[in-house]
């Protein structure tokens, strides 16, 4: 497809009302690319894929032939962005947003590239990744309305604020493991780059904590041979013995408490803080 023939494709999702905007607009603002755009935009939504480019192609037709109409085209026409092939996506999108592009394809006799176009260019729609979050158990809402509680009762310390720990634990993959999402390798061909990964690979778990007044850690969970172990609640607790309250001891701030010390439960699904 040519840079022309695909700006002719561009030019088609707009109306007939919306070209005569863009010329009006473009003369108006004593042919400003820039503020026709944006004045387009703010009527029609920033959703809409406007461009300075696609204005100078209307307006260049425009003078060319008086007219802002689309010219006929040769040769067979398009049928994949029917209106009533929108629709049917349309309806299905409402109905099931979560199918694959494969299997509303099938399910709607539509190949992977125009339904694609059809779910971009013409409704304007934009596949949006689900995130993962915390699962909070029944007894997590009452125990997040007493920590709170219990931090405004705090705020009488002016300096309280400096007293707070943020900690928390991340896990480290010791056999390189490769993240598919930021590794990219450009060519003409592709490579068949495979990258062999382990069944039950090794990692190491790694804490550490920060606060006004520097940093605590890391602390790396390994048993007597400086080998990597899996954490459990009981190693948790020697870490928090043996590691955290000597180090929150050594610290020259009064009434450094933690939160595993206090009367405050303290949920191991959460990043801890401590006050």
């Amino acid at each position: 497809m040519t840079a022309d023939s695909s700006g002719l494709l561009k030019m088609e999702r707009y109306t007939k009302e919306q070209r005569v905007f863009i010329v009006e607009q473009y003369f108006k603002n004593n042919e400003g690319l820039a503020a026709t755009v944006r004045n387009f935009h703010a009527k029609y939504g920033r959703n809409s894929d406007l461009t300075s480019s696609t204005v100078k192609r209307l307006i260049k037709k425009f003078r060319e032939t008086g007219s802002i109409s689309d010219l006929k085209h040769s040769g067979r026409p398009s049928t994949s962005r029917s209106t009533q092939n929108i629709e049917a996506v349309r309806e299905s999108a409402a109905e099931s947003p979560g199918t694959s592009i494969w299997h509303r394809g099938q399910e709607l006799d539509i190949s992977r590239c125009s339904l694609q176009r059809i779910l971009m260019k013409a409704l304007y729609l934009h596949a949006c990744k689900v995130q993962l979050t915390q699962e909070l158990k029944p007894t997590d809402h009452a125990q997040q309305i007493e920590f709170v509680e219990w931090i405004m009762e705090q705020q009488v310390d002016a300096d309280f604020s400096n007293k707070i720990i943020f900690s928390d634990e991340a896990h480290f993959h010791l056999d390189g493991l490769v993240n598919r999402q930021n590794c990219c390798i450009w060519g003409s061909e592709n490579p068949r780059v495979i990258v062999e990964k382990q069944m039950h690979p090794q990692r190491v778990t790694v804490w550490c904590g920060f606060w006004a007044g520097g940093i605590i850690g890391p602390f790396f969970f390994k048993n007597a041979a400086a080998q990597a172990i899996t954490v459990n609640g009981a190693l948790y607790r020697d870490m928090i013995i043996q590691f955290f309250v000597p180090k929150l001891q050594d610290m020259d701030v009064d009434d450094m408490v933690s939160t595993r010390q206090c009367h405050m439960p303290y949920s191991p699904r959460n990043n801890s803080i401590t006050a």
